[in-house]
Order: C-alpha cells, then structure tokens, then sequence
C-alpha cells in the first residue's frame, strides 16, 4: 500500500512541475489555452514520438538546447517556399515536400546574453492540453512531409498541400505562464 500511494505522490508531483499553463495563438486566428500535460516530438510519418522537456535552437554560431519551463514565448517570423524532392535510398522511391519556417523564443531569465534564439529543431512537437480531445501538432523550424506508407496515392501536389495546410493552421505565438 505504501508503495502505491509513494508511485502516485511522484507521479502527481512530476506532473505538477512539468505542467505549465500556455495561450497559442494560431495563424487562423483562434486561441487555444490550457495546462499542457505532456509534449511529445518525433518525425512527421515515424512509428514513435518520444516525451520531451526541451526544444533546439541557435544563439549566433551556438548551438543550445532549451527547456520549455524555462521559455517565456516562441513568435513566428517567416516562411520560404514550399520545395520538394525524390530520394531514391528507398523502394518504392519517396517523394518529400518541405518548408523552412523561422521562429524566435523568448526566454524568461535571458541573462546577459540579449541576443535573438532561432529555432532549429526539425521535429513535429504534438502538445497535449488538458481537456482537449485533440493535441496540438506543430512544427518550428521545418515542415517536412512524404509520402511514406502512401506512395501509390499521394504525389507532389497532394503533398504541396498537406505542408502548406501545415503552415496556415501552425502557431503564431506560444506564450508560457
């Protein structure tokens, strides 16, 4: 018994330091806000997406790793152009489409060091909210899609589509509480 009610103390406990409140503002103009209760990031068609507590970045020529809990907001700047390309390592061949995004963060201690944080990691970050069916999927640094698992069916307008989709309804803002 002791040990059931000491694995839901440490449970509740890491839940209770890894939750933080966040308000995103999307690109089609709704809000959605909530306690996140778990942020997951993986590839765009992969089997697994792993738990995160961090995000990548660069500072300058630094390369860095920064925790959510420490970040105070990520801000869209701009896209490129959608681009896309065969691989031909795979049978069937593969077909990928790709955008570059840029975004910013904010951290809430920044130190001394003023300089802009670009975002660099090329994951797909699924945010869990509480009490919303639905998680948020976003990308920060590239929207990259294929048509793995659908070669026969899905060809490069089908593919244009789903990155653009990607980038109309991603997030403008992310503001942490």
């Amino acid at each position: 018994m002791k040990k059931i009610f000491f694995l839901i103390a440490v449970v509740f406990c890491f839940q209770m330091i890894s939750a933080q409140n966040a308000v995103f503002t999307m690109k089609n103009g709704k809000t959605v806000s909530g306690k996140i209760t778990k942020i997951e990031a993986g590839e765009f068609h992969g089997k697994s997406f792993t738990e995160t507590t961090s995000i990548n970045g660069f500072r300058g020529t630094s390369d860095l790793s920064f925790q959510f809990k420490d970040i105070r907001e990520i801000v869209f700047k701009s896209s490129d152009d959608v681009s896309c390309f065969e691989d031909g390592r795979f049978v069937p061949l593969r077909k990928f489409c790709n955008m570059r995004a840029e975004y910013v963060l904010i951290l809430k201690d920044p130190g001394g060091n003023k300089a802009p944080v670009e975002l660099s990691d090329n994951r797909l970050f699924i945010f869990h909210i509480e009490g919303r069916k639905e998680p948020l999927r976003l990308f920060f640094s590239r929207i990259q899609v294929s048509n793995e698992g659908r070669e026969k069916d899905t060809d490069y307008p089908d593919l244009e589509r789903e990155v653009l989709n990607h980038r109309n309804n991603g997030v403008r803002k992310i503001t942490f509480k």
